[in-house]
């Protein structure tokens, strides 16, 4: 059997200062059948990340590049490997391209997906850190700790460290999903009500290889 292509696996770490929406962090949401922890990280424009050579740059714009390159050198493996064969993009709802990332307001929206199983058994869960100001350092939490966060305001903030990657859905099209790691809490704002709930409709099905350390953030 020929083996599939796959895609190039990127690790992004977001900057301080990322806010958290419609989280599923400690107790996964269910759509059709499917389990997922999920969030959308909202990181603010004007923001600022480290770039390969250590130096400060625009944050929402790094990452969009990165997405961009990403999906581009997927879209050539593939062309590589079935020259023949002709490939569309994942549609949303209105028939427009559908990408994990976009821009609201003065913010970049990044849709982060995990699904609770995966090939082997049950994933690992999202690794959850809180930074202790007093010692500089991000303390990993314990699950007392984990289940305080099962239903969080939008307004906490922090960094999430995830994997982003290539899929070829098939006839549903190709695209790029993101998958959270692990989050590194700076100020944790208690859920107040409100709903909670979005489109988890793009396909998921490879498994985290990389193992959460605090040095992420």
């Amino acid at each position: 059997m020929e083996k599939a292509p796959k895609s190039e696996t990127i690790k992004i770490v977001t900057p301080i200062g990322t806010r958290f929406r419609y989280s599923w962090l400690v107790n996964p949401d269910e759509y059709k059948g499917v389990e997922k922890w999920k969030t959308e990280a909202l990181v603010p424009v004007g923001s600022e990340i480290k770039d390969e050579q250590g130096q400060m740059v625009e944050a929402t714009s790094y990452l969009v590049d990165k997405f961009e390159k990403l999906l581009e050198g997927w879209k050539q493996t593939l062309k590589a490997n079935y020259p023949n064969k002709s490939f569309t993009l994942t549609k949303n709802g209105k028939g427009e391209p559908s990408f994990p990332y976009a821009f609201e307001e003065d913010n970049l929206v990044i849709k982060l997906k995990k699904n609770v199983q995966g090939l082997k058994g049950k994933n690992q869960p999202i690794t959850f850190f809180k930074h202790d100001a007093a010692s500089g350092q991000n303390l990993l939490m314990n699950e007392d700790q984990r289940q305080e966060l099962d239903k969080i305001s939008p307004e906490t903030t922090g960094q999430i460290a995830f994997l982003a990657s290539g899929y070829d859905a098939g006839g549903n099209g190709v695209g790029i999903r993101c998958m959270p790691i692990s989050i590194c809490f700076r100020n944790i704002v208690p859920y107040s009500g409100g709903a909670s709930d979005f489109d988890t409709a793009e396909p998921s099905s490879y498994e985290e290889k990389t193992t959460a350390t605090a040095a992420d953030f």
